[in-house]
C-alpha cells in the first residue's frame, strides 16, 4: 500500500508540474505574440512615413514648372527694386554722323565744373521748342518819349544780334522787335561777316525768315554758304 500512495503522490506532483509548465508555455506564447504585434505596428508606422516622405520628395520632382515659376517670379522682383548707378569719367567719342537720343525722361546730369566739347566744325540740331530769354533794352535805351525835329513820335524797333565765329569772320542773325510784341521777332535776317580791311567789313545775306538766299559765284565775298547757313541761330519760342 505504501508503495501505491508514494506512486500516486509522485504521478500527482508530475501533472502539476506539467500544469504549471503549460500555463508558462501559453504565457510565454501570449506574450511573444504581443511583441510581434508590436513590432508589426512598428513597421506599418516606419513605412507610412518612410511612402509619405517619398511622396513629398517626388512633388518637388513633378512640380519643377511652379518651381522654375517661383524662380522667374523672384530673379525679376529684384531687378525690379535694383538700383544701378554709374560714374562715367574719360573721354567718348562718337562716329562721324551719329546721334545721341536720350530715352524718354531720361536725365543726363554733369557735375559741378565738367565741361562738354563740342568739334569747331560740328552744329547741334534741337527738335521741339526752345525757350529762348529774350534781352530787352532798357526804358532808358529806348527813349519812347523822344520826338523828331517835326514832334513826329517815330515807331521804336529794336535788333538783338546772335553772333557765331565762322572760318575767317562771323555768322550774325539779327532779330528785329518792336514795341508791340516783344516776345516774337517781325524780322529776321541771317548774314556772313568778313572784316576787309581796318575799319571795313563786307556782308552778304545767306537767309530771310528762315530761307536760304544762295549766294551768287560772281560774289566777292568767299565762304562755305552751307557751313554758314547752319550757324545761323533763328528764333524758336
Amino acid at each position: 500500500m505504501t508503495g501505491s500512495s508514494d506512486y500516486g503522490d509522485i504521478e500527482s506532483f508530475a501533472s502539476i508540474i506539467n500544469g504549471r509548465l503549460a500555463a508558462e508555455a501559453r504565457v510565454s506564447k501570449g506574450v511573444a505574440f504581443g511583441w510581434m504585434c508590436g513590432g508589426w505596428a512598428i513597421a506599418a508606422c516606419l513605412f507610412g512615413i518612410g511612402m509619405a516622405a517619398a511622396l513629398y520628395g517626388y512633388s518637388f520632382v513633378i512640380s519643377s514648372r511652379p518651381a522654375a515659376e517661383q524662380i522667374a517670379s523672384a530673379i525679376r522682383d529684384a531687378f525690379a527694386r535694383a538700383e544701378l548707378k554709374t560714374d562715367v569719367t574719360g573721354k567718348v567719342s562718337l562716329a562721324p554722323g551719329s546721334e545721341l537720343t536720350l530715352a524718354p525722361n531720361q536725365i543726363v546730369k554733369l557735375n559741378e565744373g565738367a565741361v562738354v566739347r563740342l568739334d569747331p566744325n560740328s552744329s547741334v540740331r534741337v527738335i521741339g521748342d526752345l525757350k529762348v530769354d529774350v534781352p530787352q533794352p532798357s526804358k532808358q535805351q529806348l527813349q519812347l518819349d523822344a520826338t523828331s525835329v517835326g514832334k513826329e513820335l517815330p515807331v521804336t524797333q529794336y535788333t538783338v544780334f546772335k553772333t557765331v565765329i565762322f572760318g575767317g569772320g562771323y555768322v550774325v542773325t539779327g532779330w528785329n522787335f518792336e514795341l508791340p510784341d516783344t516776345a516774337h521777332p517781325v524780322y529776321q535776317r541771317c548774314y556772313y561777316e568778313q572784316n576787309v580791311d581796318q575799319g571795313l567789313a563786307a556782308t552778304q545775306t545767306i537767309a530771310v525768315d528762315g530761307s536760304p538766299r544762295p549766294v551768287s559765284s560772281l560774289a566777292k565775298l568767299p565762304f562755305d554758304f552751307d557751313g554758314a547757313l547752319a550757324n545761323c541761330t533763328w528764333f524758336s519760342g
